[in-house]
């Protein structure tokens, strides 16, 4: 049984965000995009040590344009709910930039990274757009990571990084024994990760079946597509 006091911090919480993202609606068209130091360190760490791609698929990107300071060929697309203006701030700024669901979207080919940041959207919905073998960055705001954790049929946990911001370096640790790919009960981390916890709560009432929490918890996730 979860505590009201619980939900009365998660309701604030949620409460704030919802203040945020208004607060962007009012800026409609006016907020720049933008490249962030610890997306590019960790983007870097990446393709020095697993792989660099040839194709980057990042949908839901929002104003986020950090991939292009490390990698070639981006593709960002965006439904622009939320984040209303930033096609186009992107496309100003000489990037590929799509304005349309991810479900619509018809590549000329698969990609060979596929990154996941806080969708707005399941993770099911982009992963038929990335070619097998492939890699995806994800990460588990919005459980993104769990929902292809929990798919060991279809996609394998390789490694995950984790971010020093008193340093801006990354460390990348690789699955070698398998062990990052533990779980825990949802139950176990309502007192220590409890914005997690809410989220897997009111996951699985939408009957999502995002998986379980990871017992590891990284910045950053890597799964490779079988």
């Amino acid at each position: 049984i979860v505590p009201n006091d619980f939900f009365r911090r998660a309701f604030y919480s949620l409460q704030w965000r919802m203040q945020q993202l208004l607060s962007r609606r009012e800026k409609k068209n006016e907020e720049p995009i933008y490249f962030a130091k610890d997306l590019q360190a960790m983007y870097t760490v990446f393709r020095d040590q697993i792989h660099n791609p040839a194709s980057v698929l990042y949908p839901s990107c929002g104003f986020d344009a950090s991939p292009t300071r490390v990698f070639n060929n981006v593709t960002f697309v965006d439904k622009e709910e939320g984040n209303e203006g930033c096609v186009a701030k992107l496309q100003e700024a000489g990037f590929h930039a799509l304005k349309m669901d991810i479900r619509e979207y018809v590549p000329t080919e698969e990609h060979d990274l596929l990154i996941l940041l806080n969708p707005a959207m399941p993770a099911d919905w982009a992963t038929p757009h990335l070619r097998t073998d492939g890699y995806s960055i994800a990460n588990n705001y919005h459980l993104t990571a769990s929902q292809l954790n929990a798919r060991p049929d279809r996609f394998s946990l390789v490694g995950i990084i984790d971010y020093d911001a008193a340093a801006n370096t990354a460390k990348l640790t690789l699955n070698s024994d398998g062990t990052l790919r533990r779980t825990v009960s949802i139950d176990s981390i309502e007192e220590s990760r409890p914005m997690e916890h809410l989220a897997f709560v009111m996951d699985a009432r939408r009957e999502q079946r995002a998986g379980l929490p990871f017992e590891r918890v990284a910045d950053r996730y890597i799964f490779q597509k079988k």
